[in-house]
């Protein structure tokens, strides 16, 4: 017995012994095993749709924006179609005549003059079909002194692509999608004249009047807030109902000194400004009158 308690004994610290050993290891491993994996490629963000239409209609606002500040070298104030319709006329009509008088006899000068007066004057003709007069401007010498010296540059890029020939684009039309006061499917608002006078606070102001049979003069008004960030810097943003029955809207931009409020407003039919309301609080308005 007492040989069997002393190999006992030895057997219990020998394992007293080895177990912090183990530990020990056990120990020295577990970092490694339970280290988190690390991904090869990044999880992609997560977008909210919402978000991402937010994005593109900002992208879309300054894209447009930086077409309105952009300055071209030149600006053609007359009307190309005219141009090469009466050029390609002209050639064709000289090719004729020449042709006629030389007893259907042509030269070379004559056979080059049929080859390219035609395409010509059918290109002409596209031109003027595709053309876009310029707007009627309504102004006055000092409101033209004005504009240079306080007229902000989108509003001078404005009236410059206004009133010269256009081909293609309707005046205005891309400012007016990106502020979405195109319909979707429709056309958007066209411009049909523009007037510059001074403000009864001396700034620069430029009107423009649309044709809107698209656009109730409610969706005006509630892109009212985005017109001076759009349009902008210092200016202010002025809505005025032209015609009910012809649907005609009149946005005007005025410049503002620094300091000055750049809340929209809302000229009514007496001709006194008034704060922009949303559809709701018009509502609740109408209701407690």
């Amino acid at each position: 017995n007492d040989a069997h308690h002393s190999l006992f004994n030895r057997r219990m610290r020998n394992l007293l012994f080895i177990l912090p050993l183990c530990g020990s290891a056990v120990a020295w491993q577990l970092p490694a095993r339970l280290t988190t994996p690390t991904l090869s490629k990044p999880l992609p963000p997560i977008h909210n749709p919402g978000s991402r239409a937010l994005d593109d209609l900002v992208m879309r606002e300054e894209g447009v924006r930086a077409g309105l500040v952009t300055e071209v070298p030149f600006e053609i104030r007359f009307s190309i179609g005219n141009v090469i319709t009466g050029s390609g006329f002209a050639l064709l009509f000289y090719c004729l005549v020449s042709y006629l008088l030389s007893n259907g006899q042509a030269d070379l000068l004559q056979t080059l003059g049929f080859v390219y007066a035609i395409p010509a004057l059918v290109g002409g003709l596209a031109l003027k079909y595709a053309e876009l007069p310029p707007v009627p401007l309504d102004s006055t010498p000092q409101a033209e002194v004005l504009r240079e010296q306080k007229g902000t540059k989108i509003q001078k890029k404005i009236l410059s692509d206004a009133t010269r020939f256009t081909y293609g684009d309707a005046h205005m039309e891309e400012p007016l999608k990106a502020l979405k006061l195109a319909p979707r499917g429709m056309g958007p608002p066209v411009l049909k004249s523009m007037r510059e006078t001074i403000s009864p606070a001396g700034g620069y102001h430029l009107g423009m009047t649309f044709f809107a049979p698209n656009t109730p003069y409610r969706v005006w008004k509630d892109r009212a807030p985005r017109y001076a960030r759009f349009f902008g810097p210092n200016v202010r943003a002025e809505l005025r109902k032209v015609s009910t029955e012809d649907r005609l809207v009149e946005l005007s931009l005025i410049t503002v000194d620094k300091g000055e409020s750049i809340e929209p407003l809302e000229q009514i039919d007496d001709g006194s400004l008034v704060p922009i309301l949303t559809a709701a609080e018009e509502a609740e308005t109408a209701a407690t009158a």
